[in-house]
């Protein structure tokens, strides 16, 4: 009994002993490997559920900048003669503000009139507003006759045939007509490609300042020159003064040499001053590969090449000199009113004349689509148009200073022609309007021998306003 009662104990002890601890082993073993397996698959299920979240992206703009007609503009003329005349290319009128030097005023302009300022020699800054903001126009005429382009200022300006030397020297000049400073560069061409010339390098124009670079000083060299312009800081607007020596006797003669806005591959050049003298064809190739031009004359009958002129070989990055004298003296040039230089590639050209003391220039214009309005001197004058892309028609209004309509004209014009039209001397604003084509134009004035050539440009009324809206940071 008794060995039956222990080895029965013993037998349900040990036996239920085991059982339980074999039974708590395997549970806390499960609920380990559980919590492992759920320690590593959870941050990944997390994971891959963040991953199908996409927040909403950025939604790029895809609006291009807007024309905006301006409310605010800036016009500069550089110094000069103390008389600055002023009016309005539209029909808005009004005050406007300007500043020569240190000196402020207000100029009120009408529509349809010319208003005169006498001020100091300093270049002048008109800073109009409102509705006259899209139409002032203004003009700077020297005595001896010489016309300066008064503009905006842009950011990127050629200007081609200018000088360096004792018969022929340039002077830049820069006008900041900002509060800020401005960062002005300039690299310069000539016959053997690009000229070293650091002092045109990183020229600062002070605010509300202006600088003049004289060429003949700082690069001195007897070569053709060209120079390409851009503002790398501020706004500045750039012009250039031009002049012409005769060593041993005394003669000079000063002009304003426009600047052309962009290398072409057509360049139509109106203004060509008829007489014996200096014609001189100056080209810049600022491409890096050699092309070739060809120089045809304009007149009332035909745009032609005539015998003897070939094409001019135009060497990468430089300037060449092209003599037209006997050109533009033959006799088949007479009527001539201009030049048409075509190239493979884009460059910039300027018909520089020396004719009776008197030095001019003809430089490539740019196409009208719409009205053009100029102020212009005294003296005779002269409207050359050619150019025109199709046939079509140009409507020309001429008016005394005090808004007088002095001659009222439509010209029918077709390509393959020049067309000239003489205006009363007492014109003071002229508007151009072209229909159904486009069509290139100057004003040619002369006061005895003296001989200005004004293009024709387009109104400015709008401008382009980006698109700025917040985006992600």
């Amino acid at each position: 009994m008794s060995a039956t009662g222990n080895h029965s104990g013993n037998h349900s002890g040990n036996h239920s002993g085991n059982h339980s601890g074999n039974q708590s082993g395997r549970s806390r073993g499960r609920r380990l490997d559980i919590t492992t397996v759920l320690a590593v698959v959870l941050p990944l299920l997390t994971a891959g559920t963040l991953l199908t979240v996409h927040p909403d992206a950025a939604e790029p703009s895809a609006r291009p900048p807007a024309q905006t007609s301006l409310s605010r503009t800036v016009v500069v003329c550089p110094g000069g003669s103390r008389e600055v005349r002023v009016a309005s290319g539209t029909d808005a009128g009004g005050a406007t503000a300007y500043t020569v030097g240190d000196t402020e005023g207000q100029a009120e302009v009408r529509p349809g009139r010319v208003t005169t300022l006498t001020t100091g020699p300093g270049p002048f800054v008109a800073r109009p507003e409102g509705a006259l903001a899209a139409g002032l126009v203004a003009g700077r005429f020297d005595r001896p006759l010489a016309a300066a382009e008064c503009r905006a200022p842009a950011p990127d300006l050629w200007f081609t045939g200018l000088g360096a030397g004792a018969r022929h020297t340039s002077v830049l000049e820069l006008v900041n007509p900002d509060g800020g400073p401005a960062i002005v560069d300039a690299t310069l061409y000539g016959v053997s490609g690009v000229v070293d010339a650091p002092e045109l390098r990183g020229v600062a124009v002070p605010p509300r300042g202006v600088v003049r670079l004289d060429l003949g000083a700082l690069v001195p060299r007897r070569d053709e020159l060209a120079v390409h312009v851009t503002t790398a800081r501020g706004r500045v607007a750039a012009s250039m003064r031009d002049r012409q020596q005769e060593l041993g006797t005394g003669g000079a003669a000063d002009d304003w040499l426009p600047a052309q806005a962009a290398p072409a591959t057509s360049n139509l050049l109106l203004g060509v001053t008829p007489g014996k003298g200096l014609h001189n064809l100056v080209l810049l190739n600022p491409g890096e590969d050699e092309t070739r031009a060809t120089v045809r004359l304009v007149s009332p009958s035909a745009v032609f090449r005539p015998a003897g002129l070939e094409e001019v070989v135009l060497p990468p990055r430089s300037v060449t000199r092209v003599s037209l004298a006997q050109v533009l003296t033959g006799k088949a040039a007479k009527g001539v009113t201009g030049l048409l230089v075509e190239a493979p590639g884009p460059i910039t050209a300027t018909l520089r004349s020396y004719v009776r003391r008197d030095l001019s220039h003809a430089v490539a214009g740019t196409p009208l689509t719409s009205a053009a309005t100029l102020v212009a001197p005294a003296g005779d004058k002269r409207l050359e148009l050619a150019g025109a892309t199709r046939a079509g028609a140009v409507a020309v209004t001429a008016r005394a200073a005090n808004g007088t309509v002095l001659a009222e004209e439509t010209i029918e014009v077709q390509p393959g022609r020049g067309f000239g039209l003489g205006l009363p001397p007492a014109t003071a604003l002229l508007t151009v309007s072209p229909e159904r084509t486009e069509v290139t134009g100057a004003l040619v004035v002369t006061e005895g021998a003296r001989v200005a050539v004004l293009r024709l440009r387009e109104l400015v009324t709008s401008s382009l306003v980006g698109d700025v809206r917040p985006g992600l940071p």
